[in-house]
């Protein structure tokens, strides 16, 4: 047995299948929480009416004989279920050239996340008969197949997990070499795009540790001016935004604060209504007594509240809730301000926020739609004209770095790795269609990062597809190291 384990082993680390460039692993980190409002109620939902089925409609016959099995279309979406021990369906939408896409989306060198990738794979597999998976970050159509007779599967499963908790595999890989399912594994990428994307990357390693230094300082002296500049509703807002992000409070937790300040200051925000609809449920979730609920025990005006819960459920989208988080946080911010200076500090505090996210490939859809919208306000030598006069007349003494260079001289660098990374998007979906034709299938898995998420949906909806976007389940912080050395891995010599 262990001449058979490390012979596999062996010839598999001589067979690594490229990377995902998943970027922004913070769509799953900073975000199940938000996710899990959604999900939990459901399956108290379905506890409900396993506990007090509707026999209503039935007549005696129906209910001595058992029920036809109905047979569903596997390529509406809207059929499609995955176990939630696994992930979370996030959108759903139907096409009109009756072909599908299961979108996972891809949280790299996160062992919980890439297990869980593949236990969503397996199930779609048994339960729809979804073979073919298309990878983003993989060039060719090679697998692991070849080596599935050479050991036990026992043998292979240990090898597939220890090379997985490393960051050598990812959650298709393993689920190839450690299982028998006939899963057909296949590239989209295009050569070209995917190493000009590496290359951007390498060069955005040279400087960024000392960009993210500088941006650093330029945070710390901000945070000092903010103290004397901002008024008490700005502050207590700003200290929520740093608790969300450095995760001391979670993503609804920080929605509550911004939506107390909105109750206070008597902002409208009926634009925002997933975000509205999201503040609703969190209220009337206080007020539900979910055990009376699923033990009958309820009146009938709780048992009105819970079917007005489970209607904004149904209408709560969670992709647009967050494409609703910044222009809703922005609103908010610049409707408590007082004057000019305030709303200066907070245009750089936020820059400086998403250009040390996009350094540290955490950015989210959203930030990088901001930072293509707002380029002007991401001028490091304004910033530290701007600090300087702010230090100098509150009589201060910072020191304002001088080196906003480091920044100026590559931020075309940085810009160009989020250019690429999204110009790979649309030969994702083109060689997508290519191998489901070639195939002649009609649904296909789709594992790319969140990050690609909000693009691809739209240009697979744009091509007729219906698609699903799957979250998998995340509990576990991503090694930030780890995840940067899978990224560099396919294109840097030094690491091969």
């Amino acid at each position: 047995m262990d001449k058979a384990l490390k012979s596999l082993s062996a010839i598999v680390a001589l067979s690594f299948i490229g990377i995902s460039l998943c970027s922004a692993e913070t769509i799953w980190e900073k975000r199940q929480k938000a996710i899990k409002a959604e999900t939990q109620p459901q399956a108290e939902q379905k506890a409900e009416e396993i506990a007090e089925p509707d026999t209503s409609d039935y007549n005696e016959e129906d209910i001595a004989m058992p029920a036809k099995p109905v047979t569903l279309d596997p390529t509406d979406p809207f059929n499609i279920t995955v176990p939630a021990m696994y992930g979370t369906i996030i959108d759903s939408y139907k096409g009109t050239n009756g072909k599908l896409i299961v979108h996972i989306q891809d949280a790299h060198a996160n062992y919980e996340a890439q297990k869980n990738i593949a236990g969503i794979i397996g199930a779609l597999v048994d339960d729809y008969n979804i073979n073919l998976v298309l990878m983003e970050g993989k060039l060719t159509d090679r697998d692991f197949k070849y080596l599935r007779y050479r050991a036990p599967m026992e043998v292979r499963e240990e090898i597939a997990d220890n090379l997985l908790k490393k960051g050598d595999f990812n959650g298709v890989n393993y689920l190839d070499l450690s299982s028998s399912y006939p899963i057909s594994i296949q590239g989209v990428e295009d050569k070209n795009l995917y190493d000009s994307n590496g290359m951007f990357l390498l060069e955005m390693d040279k400087f960024k540790d000392s960009a993210l230094e500088y941006l650093n300082k330029m945070s710390e002296a901000g945070q000092k001016i903010k103290e004397k500049v901002y008024n008490q509703d700005l502050l207590s807002l700003d200290k929520a935004k740093k608790d969300y992000e450095n995760e001391t409070i979670d993503l609804l937790g920080y929605y509550r604060i911004l939506n107390d300040a909105i109750k206070k200051k008597g902002i409208s925000v009926s634009e925002f209504t997933n975000f509205a609809n999201l503040m609703k449920i969190d209220d009337m979730e206080k007020k539900i007594d979910f055990v009376k609920i699923n033990t009958g025990a309820a009146t009938d005006e709780q048992k009105a509240l819970y079917k007005e819960y489970q209607d904004s459920l149904k209408n709560l989208n969670v992709s647009k809730l967050f494409k609703e988080e910044l222009p809703a946080e922005g609103k908010v911010l610049n409707s408590i301000s007082e004057n000019d200076n305030q709303k200066e500090l907070i245009k750089i505090s936020k820059a400086i926020s998403i250009l040390d996210k996009m350094l540290r490939i955490k950015l989210v859809p959203e930030e990088y739609g901001y930072f293509l919208s707002n380029k002007k306000d991401f001028d490091p030598k304004k910033w530290a004209d701007f600090l300087k006069k702010e230090s100098d007349e509150l009589a201060l003494g910072l020191q304002i770095p001088e080196n906003y260079y480091v920044i100026t001289d590559n931020i075309t660098t940085i810009e160009k790795f989020y250019s690429t990374a999204t110009e790979r998007e649309k030969t994702f979906v083109n060689k997508s269609d290519e191998k489901i034709k070639k195939d002649n299938v009609n649904s296909a898995i789709l594992i790319a990062g969140g990050f690609h998420t909000p693009s691809l949906t739209q240009l697979l909806s744009e091509a007729g597809y219906s698609y699903i976007v799957i979250s998998p389940k995340v509990t576990t912080k991503t090694d930030d190291n780890l995840y940067r050395e899978t990224l560099k891995r396919e294109w840097d010599p030094a690491i091969k």
